[in-house]
């Protein structure tokens, strides 16, 4: 017995296009909107473009986004989906930013391997949870 649930291949597209719609729509809701660098009038140094509450916020939403994926089932989807799409929402807002530097590469690189890292245990604690609650149900 594989531990798959009636109907877990058929719905995958939709979970796919779910969630990809969902982490694209939380990058461009916390920094696709911000491509303002603030500069420091004593100093000179520039800093951004993005604030910490911008970063924690989106990054607090994709844990709950792969954390609630794994539980119901779909750790590797959520390990895969979220980072590649996070890594194409990002890459394409920072390469078609006017202001770039061209050091975006490395940007989308650093991006891929950190959402890559966190996703996977997230996904998997997630996945953790949601045979732990199966289990529990069917003992009672």
């Amino acid at each position: 017995m594989t531990g798959r649930q009636p109907g877990h291949r058929r719905h995958t597209p939709l979970w796919i296009v779910g969630l990809a719609g969902l982490t694209a729509l939380a990058y461009w809701a916390f920094l696709g909107w911000d491509q303002q660098k603030e500069t420091d009038p004593v100093t000179g140094a520039q800093t951004g473009p993005y604030s910490a509450w911008q970063v924690l916020g989106l990054g607090l939403v994709l844990a709950l986004l792969v954390f609630e994926t794994g539980r119901r089932g779909r750790p590797w989807l959520a390990g895969v989906v979220v980072p590649a799409v996070l890594t194409v929402a990002f890459s394409v807002d920072a390469a078609t930013d006017p202001d770039g530097d061209g050091l975006w590469v490395i940007g989308a690189v650093l991006v891929a391997l950190g959402s890559a890292l966190g996703a996977g245990p997230v996904a998997a604690l997630g996945a953790y949870a949601g045979r732990r609650s199966r289990t529990r149900t069917r003992t009672r």
